[in-house]
């Protein structure tokens, strides 16, 4: 697993914070993180074993993380902070080509606490015997 990056993007007076980390060789994703307020409001994860091939060096994986660290932050400072869907990773001379990575999307809406409050009394008070 190598070091994550972090980085902070300004983009027409709003604040970015780009995070991007390796999860590692059980899990070969790269997985970047777009924050607005301490909020994720994008993530891109690809599959390095895919792009890269099985047992790629941490030489080769680290310039792919580096890669799409840098494409993320070119997107927000071009005013896209949910991706462009036409920069897509590029490997050094894969054996086949790599599957396209998604484009950014939003997280799942999150709820608030008093509606998960809500709904675990609701499930509780359903699940008791009567």
């Amino acid at each position: 697993m190598l070091p994550g990056l972090n980085s902070n993007v300004s983009h027409d007076g709003v604040e970015y914070h780009v995070q991007t980390e390796d999860l590692g060789r059980q899990n070969p994703c790269i997985l970047t993180l777009v924050f607005r307020a301490g909020a994720i409001i994008a993530r891109e994860k690809v599959n390095y074993r895919d792009a890269l091939g099985e047992g790629a060096p941490e030489a080769r994986i680290k310039h792919f993380m580096d890669q799409q660290h840098h494409r993320v932050i070119q997107s927000l400072q071009a005013g896209q902070p949910r991706g462009d869907a036409t920069s897509q990773p590029q490997a050094e001379a894969p054996a086949s080509p790599p599957s396209p990575a998604p484009p950014l999307a939003p997280p799942p809406v999150e709820k608030n606490l008093d509606q998960l409050i809500a709904e675990y009394l609701r499930r509780r008070s359903a699940s008791k015997p009567r």
